[in-house]
């Protein structure tokens, strides 16, 4: 049986790369056909096109979910 504080640990690195899973399912799903069509437009923002607005911003967002939750795992697993 896991002491209280193993058992919150291990709960908290399930969540966690459960987490990882569901970024990258949604990372799939906005890169993908029917919503990149939705951004297909002839709008320019600053003069760079939507579509790569939307794709450097998807991108950049992705960066940063997935820095956090590294950042939590790896906290997770420096408290051994």
């Amino acid at each position: 049986m896991l002491l209280p504080e193993e058992a919150a640990k291990s709960r908290t690195v399930a969540r966690t790369k459960a987490w990882c899973l569901i970024c990258f399912a949604l990372g799939l799903l906005l890169t993908n056909y029917p919503i990149l069509q939705i951004f297909n437009q002839p709008l320019n923002l600053s003069g760079i096109p939507l579509m790569v607005v939307y794709l450097l911003g998807i991108w950049l967002l992705g960066i940063v979910v997935l820095f956090i939750l590294a950042r939590a795992l790896a906290q997770s697993s420096d408290k051994d």
